[in-house]
């Protein structure tokens, strides 16, 4: 104790009092540590932060189109599934063609495009895709060949009075008349039994003998007896093996070309041809590219009236529709021919590194094994995977 109290002087306190004063707030400093940053939630998808999900699709069945205010078909009911699993709350703009709905993606105006759209290189430089739902390819629907044996008539009819073979046959009958008055001119003063003098009577007689020299050579036990009549007569018979040989090849042109116009039976035909297809479309520059004459429209049903009313020679699209229109149509003289051509597949349309690729896929991997796509496919296409 007194050892204690003769080394504790006021100056060695006056020199322990700050030390002991930072020991005792050191510990009270210990307990406040630092809290490091948090770090920076992930980035939400950009249409996660909008609310909802802005979809763009178009009306093609059967892929995507309305019935009694709601939207349904293999696309839009495949697309409406994923929603679901996914948890995501959507809108949906319905544009006019495939190309709007690319334009849409691409210019940020809509998240994602539904519909019976094409994964292409073009469109792959501008937007994403999601993987592919269902594979396709372009088949050709063409009229005839099926239809009841009146609308073969009336079809040949119309081949045989078309404006270039009804003018021939005007033309023969011209010549004919022209010959058989000057049949009678030289005959009916020299052969009056045969050619009679009254000039209806005789120029009926000279018709009679015209038209039977054109088609089997002449006329039993009639024949001009007069030089003049006789040169005429040779003249005639000369004239009459041309003008069969002309008409035979005229008549048969006409048969063939119209046989032809019809004869498609896949995609090697289709050039120069007059066909009809999907506006502002993957097809429509296949077709422009091998030269056949395209005229678009933006619906199917609009492309198959023209095939109807003769406008076009064949409809070209996308095989599941064709199929679907034909299959749904009562008109058996619709036919698809030759085989589906140019495969490609459909995909959901996405923004450039849209962060909801990877839900999505994910999503339809899952439905695809839960058997989701099997279902739609029979429901309407009526096959199965």
């Amino acid at each position: 104790m007194k050892l204690l109290e003769t080394t504790f002087t006021p100056m060695r306190a006056a020199i322990l009092i700050p030390f002991l004063t930072l020991s005792l707030l050191a510990p009270a400093t210990a307990q406040t540590p630092v809290v490091p940053d948090a770090p920076a939630p992930a980035a939400a998808p950009a249409a996660a932060t909008a609310g909802k999900i802005r979809v763009v699709t178009r009306n093609l069945e059967p892929f995507s189109f309305e019935i009694d205010g709601k939207r349904v078909g293999f696309a839009a009911e495949l697309w409406d599934e994923l929603a679901r699993a996914t948890g995501m709350d959507y809108e949906i703009q319905v544009v006019g063609t495939a190309q709007e709905i690319i334009d849409a993606i691409q210019n940020q105006k809509a998240d994602v495009g539904v519909g019976a759209i094409s994964v292409t290189s073009k469109r792959e430089e501008v937007i994403d895709f999601s993987q592919p739902f269902y594979e396709s390819g372009l088949q050709i629907l063409v009229a005839g060949g099926s239809g009841t044996y009146a609308d073969q008539i009336f079809g040949l009819l119309k081949s045989l009075f078309n404006p270039k073979l009804v003018g021939a046959f005007l033309l023969l009958l011209v010549t004919m008349l022209i010959i058989s008055h000057l049949i009678w001119r030289c005959e009916h003063k020299v052969n009056n039994d045969q050619w009679p003098e009254d000039y209806k009577a005789g120029l009926w007689e000279s018709f009679w003998w015209t038209i039977s020299t054109l088609l089997v050579g002449g006329a039993d036990n009639k024949g001009p007896v007069g030089v003049g009549g006789r040169i005429i007569a040779i003249a005639w018979m000369l004239l009459s093996i041309v003008l069969v040989s002309l008409l035979t090849a005229s008549f048969t042109t006409t048969l063939t070309v119209n046989s032809l116009k019809g004869d498609i039976n896949g995609p090697a035909d289709l050039p120069g041809r007059a066909v009809v297809t999907d506006e502002a479309s993957t097809t429509e520059t296949w077709l422009t590219d091998r030269g056949a004459k395209v005229k678009p429209f933006t619906a199917i049903t609009d492309c198959i009236a023209a095939l109807k009313a003769g406008e076009v020679e064949a409809v070209v699209f996308d095989a599941p529709i064709l199929q679907y229109e034909a299959t749904k149509s009562e008109d058996t003289s619709l036919q698809l021919v030759g085989p589906v051509f140019e495969k490609q597949n459909y995909a959901f349309a996405l923004q450039q590194g849209s962060a909801l690729r990877e839900q999505l896929n994910q999503a339809l991997l899952l439905l695809n094994e839960e058997g989701v796509g099997t279902t739609l496919r029979e429901k309407y296409f009526g096959e199965m995977e």
